[in-house]
Parts: C-alpha cells; sequence; structure tokens
C-alpha cells in the first residue's frame, strides 16, 4: 500500500463519523488528493451506499467527477458520437433536486434522486419516501437498456411497477 492509498484508507474512516465537519473536511480532502485512485472512488461509493445526510451526499457526487480518471480511449475504440442524443436517457441518468415533505415526520426538506430511482431517504427521519417516476420513452424502445445502462433499466422499471406506499 503506497502513501496516498493509506492516506486515502485514512479518510475513508473519517467518513463514518456522526460530526458532519468531519465528514465534509474528508470528502474535500479525498477530492484534493484522490485523482485516478481506485481506492478513493471506492470511498466515495461505499460513503453514498450509507450515508443519509443530504448535504454530504450532494458533496459527495460532486466530488466524484473530480476523482474520477478519465480514461484515453484508443483510436481503435473510437466511437463517433450520434448526432441525436435520446432525451428519455439523459432524463433517467440526470440527479435530480426535490423539494418534499416527508410523509413520515411531516418535514418540508430537499432531496436528490436520480431519475431512476423511486425512494430515498428523509434528511430529517431517515425513513424512506418513494416518489412516483414519470413514464419514459426507455420503456418501449427496443434499445432503452443499452441507453442508460442495465442496472438503471431495472431499477426503472422496478420503480415504475412498484405501487406507491401512503
Amino acid at each position: 500500500m503506497n502513501d496516498i492509498d493509506a492516506h486515502i484508507n485514512d479518510l475513508s474512516q473519517k467518513l463514518q463519523s456522526e460530526d458532519s465537519e468531519v465528514v465534509k473536511q474528508s470528502l474535500e480532502e479525498i477530492g484534493r488528493v484522490g485523482r485516478g485512485n481506485r481506492e478513493a472512488m471506492k470511498a466515495l461509493q461505499e460513503f453514498l451506499k450509507r450515508e443519509r445526510r443530504m448535504p454530504l451526499r450532494v458533496l459527495a457526487t460532486q466530488i466524484i467527477p473530480k476523482v474520477k480518471e478519465v480514461s484515453q480511449t484508443s483510436v481503435k475504440g473510437f466511437k463517433k458520437p450520434s448526432v441525436f442524443q435520446c432525451p428519455g436517457a439523459e432524463k433517467i441518468k440526470r440527479v435530480e433536486i426535490l423539494d418534499i415533505i416527508c410523509p413520515h415526520c411531516r418535514k418540508k426538506g430537499t432531496a436528490s434522486a436520480a431519475g431512476f430511482e423511486h425512494e430515498f431517504a428523509c434528511e430529517s427521519c431517515g425513513k424512506m419516501i418513494q416518489r412516483e417516476i414519470p413514464e419514459s420513452c426507455i420503456e418501449k424502445c427496443p434499445v432503452g437498456s443499452e441507453c442508460v445502462g442495465e442496472d438503471r433499466y431495472q431499477k426503472y422499471l422496478k420503480g415504475r411497477k412498484k405501487p406507491l406506499k401512503k
């Protein structure tokens, strides 16, 4: 393990802190030192899987592009982008900031959810809130799963078929 990996490992431990300021500083440090580091990306992904505090989730998602390594594609693997981009696929991929009133604790707040996510945690009480996912053209398109990726496509379909709990 090199020095950067050890430093990232220490920071990843701090991401589990209850103190929001410690977590925020650790996230920012990962953004500064973690460019192209797989351990930094794994730490951010694990953090997002378990973290429920929305401001910290938003900060982590803003840091991911700083850490993500941009791989150089070979000339042989280069594929010319199509002239038209599918608007349905773009809407499914996009993260939305939603103003919500929690049906459990009745507090007003904000949440971020990707277009394929049908549930997210309340930032006040932590309980799961479900939302209705609007219909998209990827549902009817024969190559819809290729546009957004199989995992997102399956989550989208699951959210569309799941009845809302009131």
